[in-house]
């Protein structure tokens, strides 16, 4: 069986393989993440970067609210 890790997302804790990468959960409208340690990963290296460790994200679409017109 293969290793999985967990990650939150949307609050949910979810089991992932560990060999995932950020382009296999993370929505195209995203354009960077940052990790818990600092490191900025901008879209072009999302297919490259494995799920880091501990990672929380919301993938949810966000209402900004606010004034409209």
């Amino acid at each position: 069986m293969a290793k999985r890790k967990p990650v939150v997302i949307d609050g949910t804790v979810v089991d992932i393989p560990v060999m995932t990468t950020l382009a296999d959960i993370v929505p195209r409208e995203v354009d960077s993440v940052n990790t818990h340690d600092g490191r900025l990963i901008k879209r072009q290296d999302f297919a490259r970067v494995p799920v880091p460790e501990g990672f929380e994200t919301n993938l949810s679409p966000i209402n900004r609210g606010g004034h409209q017109g």
